[in-house]
């Protein structure tokens, strides 16, 4: 493998690369000894370029840390990477580029992939570099904890995800790499599998007890965000509780957010993109809501359409959708119950607290004639973004 370049990025994505080959519109499963002619198919690339294409593709200086092949496939890879705007500082070059073949059936994926997906930890130096984001999974995070230590102290702000467990075991304690992170973004189905909680709510506060941010993505019932008291939500607003909580304890803050109204037609990369979206916001300096809400926008685009990295939105599909007048809230169904606010009419999401952006401290439920009793007046209550209205001031050049 090849040196490595000085990384002058200000987001670094880590992660295996793939070359994706993904394959749409297949009658049925495949059978031994069949070929089977499929409505279409694409070949991009994939695995961390996933992220890094759509952070790219936001407008972001982005490098990845991994291995390119140094074969015909490795080269094609590394010629989308450039194409898009991503750098290969602090990758290595070498072997076989890993491919993995993608079928599409029913909305669902089945794959096959070949190769190691080997990629290296991150360069030493890089925290003088100083790049503003790092965004990689745990079990990445558990193989560079020194490093990361000094990012942080450099005031990089750490981003970090999960995959399924396929051993079932799901130990909590191979999350402790998250003492190096700053925020932590897994599925709902990761968070509950991990914390055993009986609610994304309550798993999403449990992880508090590990990592500062906690905001868990939960598909078309939208996102759940967990803050400590001390943490950049609860600089947004005065619902933190008494400074100096303990993780997870009084003052622990949990918003719900509805999700983005959309027909999802494949939800692989989705993640990859909602982190592309909050990374896009928080680099700007927004709020953290603002920036999940963007995160929602980003990932709500993506999941129309066909294709991982490919189906990443630029800023002027941004600009084209928050004109459209179709990016909005999805509305859930009326189950209000007596003396509640009805939720089957259209509310008025830009205005103040309504039924569709809940706030928790402690796992209380808090509503605005409530809030004097944490000292917080009606102007302290956060809005809840409108998301045609957050596209429109990210799609600028």
């Amino acid at each position: 493998m090849g040196e490595k370049a000085e990384v002058v990025a200000n987001v670094v994505a880590a992660g295996p690369l793939f070359l994706d080959v993904v394959q749409f519109g297949l009658e049925h499963a495949p059978r031994p000894g069949e070929e089977q002619w499929v409505a279409g198919g694409a070949v991009m690339a994939g695995g961390v370029a996933n992220q890094a294409i759509a952070c790219a593709r936001l407008g972001l200086n982005v490098d990845v840390v991994t291995n390119v092949g140094a074969d015909r496939a490795g080269r094609w890879v590394a010629e989308v990477l450039a194409e898009e705007g991503v750098g290969l500082a602090g990758s290595t070059r070498g072997g076989t580029q890993s491919v993995t073949v993608a079928q599409v059936l029913d909305g669902d994926r089945a794959f096959t992939t070949y190769g190691d997906g080997a990629y290296p930890d991150l360069p030493a130096g890089l925290a003088d570099a100083a790049p503003g984001f790092v965004v990689a999974s745990v079990d990445y995070l558990a193989r560079n904890l020194e490093c990361l230590k000094q990012l942080r102290g450099a005031g990089t702000v750490v981003v970090a995800d999960t995959a399924w467990d396929p051993t079932g075991r799901w130990d909590r304690a191979d999350l402790d790499p998250l003492a190096q992170a700053d925020i932590f973004v897994p599925n709902a189905a990761e968070a509950l599998a991990y914390t055993r909680a009986g609610n994304v709510r309550e798993a999403a506060r449990r992880l508090l007890e590990l990592v500062p941010t906690v905001v868990v993505t939960c598909g078309g019932d939208g996102v759940v965000i967990a803050s400590r008291p001390t943490c950049v939500l609860t600089r947004d607003h005065a619902l933190g509780g008494p400074a100096g909580a303990s993780a997870g304890g009084p003052g622990a803050l949990v918003i719900e957010l509805p999700a983005i109204d959309v027909e999802a037609k494949d939800t692989t990369g989705a993640g990859d993109s909602f982190t592309a979206g909050l990374v896009r916001a928080l680099a700007r300096g927004a709020k953290l809501l603002e920036a999940v809400v963007l995160g929602q926008v980003v990932a709500g685009w993506t999941v129309q359409r066909l294709g991982g990295s490919a189906a990443a939105p630029t800023r002027a599909d941004l600009r084209e959708w928050a004109g459209s007048g179709q990016l909005r809230w999805a509305l859930p169904t009326d189950t209000a119950g007596p003396g509640e606010p009805s939720l089957g009419r259209e509310p008025e999401f830009t205005g103040r607290f309504g039924p569709y952006l809940r706030i928790y401290v402690d796992e209380v439920e808090i509503v605005p004639q409530k809030s004097a009793r944490l000292g917080a007046g009606p102007t302290d209550w956060p809005t809840i973004p409108d998301p045609a209205a957050v596209a429109a001031a990210y799609a600028g050049d």
